[in-house]
């Protein structure tokens, strides 16, 4: 029997912990990119060893910290799907 094959996004949130690789995928970057955000300050990792590896709930949220909504999309998400986009600039 196969497995069912998932994207790497929809995957990542069954998953405690990712790899540079799966962010790397998530936001689509390059590898090196990747590795600079794990190296940065403000950027949640953990380190097992020589292992790397990135806490998905604090990524998610370093992700949507980052990321900036305008208020008239928000209010077109409104009115067409009655939903509310989470993120604020």
């Amino acid at each position: 029997m196969k497995s069912e094959k998932t994207t790497p996004a929809a995957s990542i949130f069954e998953k405690q912990y990712l790899t540079v690789s799966e962010i790397r995928s998530y936001l689509n970057v390059s590898m090196t990119t990747a590795y600079e955000l794990v190296h940065r300050k403000d950027f949640p990792v953990a380190y097992f060893g020589s292992n790397i590896r990135i806490p998905t709930g604090p990524f998610l949220a370093w992700v949507e910290s980052r990321t900036h909504v305008p208020d008239d999309l928000n209010e077109y998400m409104r009115q067409r799907h009655g939903e509310v986009i989470p993120y604020a600039g």
